[in-house]
């Protein structure tokens, strides 16, 4: 029973750092989307730890549960280091985590039959949200948008955006095939963005951490359904090798009468 219990808290925590190593490269340019390598293993692994740390909230005991969270954060810390800014991340984050393992632990003890989606999905969209919140300090803080207030432009992945964009419209409504020209426009136009918003770069960071974490929030029920159904594979193979029972016992219950 207590190997059982060590190697689930193992991976859970493992995962966590394999997931804060692999997005240093991602959050330094979140917006390069035709590079798979730089977007597709964070992704991954945010699914599996996602699935893995709700798993760990049903099945583990207590002290361990925390255990996990304070490993996953530790993991954070190592990669990214010890800033006043990440902590009050953390702290947020472990608000909403609290609140996932005290859902999960709520709905899979009252309820007289388990049933899994009911047991994990109101915890998982809160852990969903605190990863996310914890992405966008981590963003906030990454040297790509903490430059553009001295550099007084915007980051590298926003200016190529912003020029694929403008090349593709031109290209779409204007019917203009010269990349030359295409070219000079999208600069022309970031030019005058950078002009218009220049009095305003000191508040950048946290306006492109708070439209990251935006984003991202509205693909959350995304991750929770693809976590989610994660989860009940290991879920399934767990049971099926017997590491996992459900067990009948009898439960009083309080009535009220008048």
């Amino acid at each position: 029973m207590e190997k059982k219990i060590i190697i689930l808290a193992s991976v859970a925590a493992a995962l966590s750092f394999a997931f804060w190593f692999k997005i240093q490269t991602w959050i330094n340019d979140p917006l390069r989307f035709q590079e798979q390598s730089i977007w597709l293993w964070p992704l991954i692994l945010f699914i599996v730890l996602v699935a893995f740390l709700c798993l760990s909230f049903l099945l583990l005991p207590k002290g361990l549960k925390f255990a996990v969270v304070a490993a996953n954060f530790f993991a954070l810390l190592i990669f990214f280091g010890f800033n006043e800014i990440l902590l009050l991340g953390i702290a947020i984050s472990f608000l909403f985590q609290l609140a996932s393992m005290a859902a999960v632990t709520k709905e899979s003890k009252n309820r007289l039959q388990f049933k899994f989606y009911s047991a994990l999905k109101p915890g998982l969209s809160r852990l969903v949200t605190s990863l996310l919140i914890l992405i966008s300090f981590v963003y906030f803080l990454s040297p790509a948008v903490q430059a553009s207030v001295g550099q007084k432009e915007l980051p590298p992945g926003i200016q190529r955006t912003i020029q694929v964009v403008v090349g593709n419209y031109i290209g779409e409504n204007l019917e203009v095939q010269n990349p030359r020209l295409k070219a000079e426009t999208g600069n022309q136009v970031l030019t005058q963005i950078n002009k218009f918003i220049q009095p305003y770069f000191k508040f950048l960071p946290p306006i492109l951490a708070f439209a990251l974490f935006i984003v991202l929030q509205g693909l959350s029920f995304i991750f929770v359904w693809l976590s989610l159904l994660f989860a009940f594979i290991v879920f399934v193979v767990f049971k099926k090798t017997g590491l996992i029972k459900i067990e009948k016992k009898a439960q009083e219950a309080e009535i009220v009468s008048f």
